[in-house]
């Protein structure tokens, strides 16, 4: 095994280019240049696993070993995947190591990869790796956010976590971001075409209002789409690995707020309906 190191600098704060890297969208753009359509699962917390896949479900299975908002993301990478399934079999990456590092300074980061590879892929990566880098300067630097992608792991069989997700009566509660939120009702008619209503409330009373939309796209136990009464589009997305049920739910931003504080908002809820299910 070698390792190999690589680096940029991007005039951005470390905040904009750990989005860059790790949101969805954004992550999907710079990691074609390895592999074209190429994502990443998980709940992106340290000690979990992340599934690294292609289309088909090919791809490695791999633990978070290190993860500081803003600073770093390590990767050691387990084994392989086939059609959406853990392999026993190791092969070339079995027990190698990916980390990025991020050091801001007066508005600027430096990103350093760093990574251990079997020597045949040197060429490989000596090509494609600064080009890789060349989008996250990019869209740190010049892009505008197109989608916020937020995500959890549930150790929780599909079908559950499905209908936990889903039925009103679990829906009001855990479908809030903060303890001094609740959700008094919900009505729900899932289906393409139907609707939804959410009455969001501060349980002092002081605000409230209701989040409703139309669902665009229903496929049971796999896909949820909609569109909000301002036009914006969300879906969230079910997978089943080793019974446990990854969500992955991604957003259009509105331009009210940063889409660090709207990501962070979506985040909580989805961290408080992982609560609800265990």
């Amino acid at each position: 095994m070698k390792q190999i190191t690589f680096s940029t600098t991007i005039n951005a704060p470390a905040e904009k280019v750990w989005f860059c890297l790790w949101n969805r969208a954004n992550y999907e753009n710079w990691t074609s240049v390895f592999s074209e359509g190429s994502y990443a699962l998980s709940d992106w917390n340290k000690g979990s696993k992340i599934y690294f896949l292609m289309p088909k479900g090919d791809g490695m299975f791999s633990i978070i070993t290190e993860m500081i908002p803003n600073q770093q993301m390590s990767f050691h990478h387990k084994g392989e995947i086939k059609n959406f399934e853990e392999q026993e079999v190791k092969n070339e990456w079995t027990d190698s190591d990916e980390s990025y590092f991020l050091n801001e300074e007066n508005g600027v980061t430096t990103l350093k990869a760093i990574a251990t590879i079997d020597e045949k892929w040197e060429s490989f990566f000596d090509s494609t790796f600064p080009k890789a880098l060349e989008k996250i300067k990019s869209d740190a630097e010049n892009g505008t956010v197109k989608n916020i992608t937020v995500q959890t792991l549930i150790d929780k069989p599909l079908e559950e976590v499905w209908n936990k997700y889903t039925q009103p009566e679990h829906i009001v509660n855990w479908n809030f971001a903060s303890d001094d939120w609740h959700c008094p009702a919900a009505t729900n008619d899932l289906k393409t075409g139907g609707q939804f209503s959410y009455t969001m409330s501060s349980k002092d009373g002081s605000m409230s209002f209701d989040l409703k939309g139309n669902y665009t796209k229903v496929v049971p136990y796999k896909i949820i789409a909609f569109c909000l009464e301002d036009g914006r589009k969300v879906w969230t997305e079910f997978v089943s690995f080793n019974g446990q049920t990854l969500v992955s739910g991604s957003f259009e931003p509105e331009s009210t707020h940063s889409v660090f504080m709207q990501r962070d908002g979506w985040q909580s809820i989805l961290n408080n309906f992982k609560k609800y299910c265990s």
